[in-house]
């Protein structure tokens, strides 16, 4: 089950990103916060692209990184932290994803730059541990720079798979038209699909590597969306995907001139609109109706408008209210943000507002951390304290069906003893509480609990043994 818009879930409520700006989420509305690391101090050509930022289900930071560094909720780099082999001016250098099942271990995926490291590092993994350093988190050694994948372009993006469970981690090699899908589950990565679809990147000569662009995914995981810039011949694709096999196919071209550089991309909330920015020749801030036609490519193709121009603009972002946020030049020292407020709505009635956030003297630079824009993710509160039995336990317990209507049943592999099960709303509210739970089988009632989007926590013998999303529907 895909939702298509998840606002219970808060993991994207803190923004830390280009030359020490920052956002915080938490009140409804973006407050500007000052505290972050993420400029990369005495590097001029290192624009802090590619920020990543994980909080925890209330909204609460927990680390951040910049694709080579990562820093503590204190922001302090954890331990194990540095010489991440990524680069800050990768343009989605890095993405944060939870543990499926897990409230303790994280996933810090990372890409490469072109301009500085001429992409020889790759796509890597490192393992994050947030109940290590005394529950500021580090990394696990020996569960750093895990390679993947070689010579990938500066593209990173998630999807939540088909299955409610798992994600899709998704990057695009270079000189090539593959998309490569990873699948993350409770037991890491357990399966890799190459889509060869669209265009070679980079096509025609290269100017300055024609890597940059991001890659996004719409909330619904149904759609991708590819730019690329800096050659003589850019790049600005959308595909279908599969969230159930991770297969890409069925590439349009909405690109209207070849020496128009793209470099920002974006889903409107419902999946109803594409937003594409230039950030050199034919600058501005493309929209296209994804719904024209009933879809049909020609129809979306037409369907362009130009809601805002004059300016280089370069990354967009979807945030947790709804709204598409929006850098532009200059590319250093400008304090300003622009909004898409309505970004569901066609043409001018998406409302943007150019230099809408003021970042208190601090810049954007290139974009801002890079999510699953669903902002659909496994709860992430961890009791570390107490001990976290996760690589006893995770592969243990299920509850199914899941969704349910009227009851669903717990199933362990192991004897429970004693243990208790706590479930949350979607909002962290505790809502209900079963105790003394013995036996291999549970079957809860829903009782008067309203549909909706739940978490549920089991705990025995004062651990967390299993953690995971609840759905109840309309009664069976």
């Amino acid at each position: 089950m895909i939702p298509f818009f998840c606002f219970g879930q808060q993991q994207g409520n803190i923004w830390y990103f280009g030359q020490n700006a920052g956002l915080d989420f938490n009140s409804g509305i973006p407050v500007n916060i000052n505290d972050g690391q993420t400029y990369v101090v005495g590097c001029i050509a290192c624009h802090s692209e590619g920020t990543s930022v994980m909080s925890d289900s209330s909204g609460s930071l927990l680390f951040y990184s910049n694709g080579q560094q990562i820093w503590n909720r204190d922001h302090q780099i954890m331990p194990n932290g540095n010489y991440l082999l990524s680069n800050a001016s990768a343009t989605q250098g890095s993405l944060i994803v939870p543990k499926p099942g897990s409230s303790r271990y994280y996933y810090v995926f990372t890409v490469d730059d072109f301009n500085l490291d001429n992409l020889q590092y790759g796509f890597r993994y490192s393992i994050v541990d947030i109940c290590l350093d005394n529950g500021l988190g580090d990394v696990i050694p020996g569960q750093k720079n895990i390679l993947l994948l070689d010579t990938v372009a500066e593209k990173l993006t998630g999807v939540r798979h088909a299955n409610g469970t798992d994600y899709w981690i998704i990057v695009h090699k270079y000189y090539s038209n593959a998309f490569v899908s990873y699948q993350l589950s409770s037991s890491g990565i357990i399966n890799s699909v190459v889509s060869f679809v669209g265009s070679v990147h980079p096509t025609g000569s290269i100017a300055t590597g024609g890597a940059i662009g991001q890659l996004k995914a719409s909330p619904n995981g149904q759609k991708l969306v590819i730019v690329n810039g800096n050659t003589n011949f850019n790049i600005a694709e959308y595909f279908d995907f599969d969230p159930n096999t991770g297969i890409i196919s069925n590439a349009v071209s909405i690109q209207f001139n070849p020496l128009w550089n793209y470099y920002g991309a974006s889903f409107s909330p419902d999946n109803s609109k594409l937003y594409i920015a230039c950030m050199l020749n034919g600058n501005g801030i493309y929209q296209f109706d994804m719904n024209a036609g009933g879809g049909d490519p020609a129809s979306v193709i037409a369907s362009v408008e130009l809601i805002a121009g004059y300016y280089n603009y370069l990354g967009l972002q979807l945030a947790i209210d709804g709204k598409i946020y929006v850098a532009r030049a200059p590319f250093s020292g400008y304090p300003f943000l622009g909004v898409i407020n309505n970004p569901n709505a066609p043409g001018d009635s998406c409302n943007f507002v150019d230099s809408a956030i003021d970042l208190n003297g601090n810049s954007a630079s290139y974009g801002f951390p890079n999510f699953i824009d669903s902002y659909d993710y496994s709860t992430t509160i961890s009791d570390c304290h107490i001990g976290i039995d996760e690589d006893v336990w995770s592969e243990k317990v299920l509850i199914a069906p899941n969704p349910f209507g009227t009851e669903t049943t717990l199933k362990s592999n192991k004897y429970l003893n004693n243990a208790t099960l706590t479930i949350y709303n979607s909002f962290g509210v505790h809502v209900k509480e079963i105790e003394n739970i013995s036996g291999y089988t549970y079957t809860f009632q829903r009782t008067d609990l309203p549909n909706g989007l739940y978490v549920v926590r089991l705990i025995q013998d004062n651990k967390m043994i299993f953690t995971d999303q609840l759905v109840i529907t309309t009664d069976n």
